[in-house]
């Protein structure tokens, strides 16, 4: 996996909910629902960074 960028955005307080509300039901964080999205936009995203880099348990 390669270096990770911050990048910070601003959305309407509905787009949030919404990313929130498809992270719970997928059980990930917003961060790969967020670059699940970006990668069907067709914005290039190395598929090992779309995974739960949580720890589990």
């Amino acid at each position: 996996m390669g270096l990770d960028e911050y990048l910070q955005v601003q959305v309407p307080t509905e787009t949030k909910q919404a990313l929130e509300r498809h992270a719970v039901q997928e059980r990930v964080p917003m961060r790969v629902v967020v670059l699940r999205a970006l990668s069907k936009y067709g914005i290039s995203v190395p598929a090992d960074s779309m995974v739960d880099r949580r720890k589990q348990s």
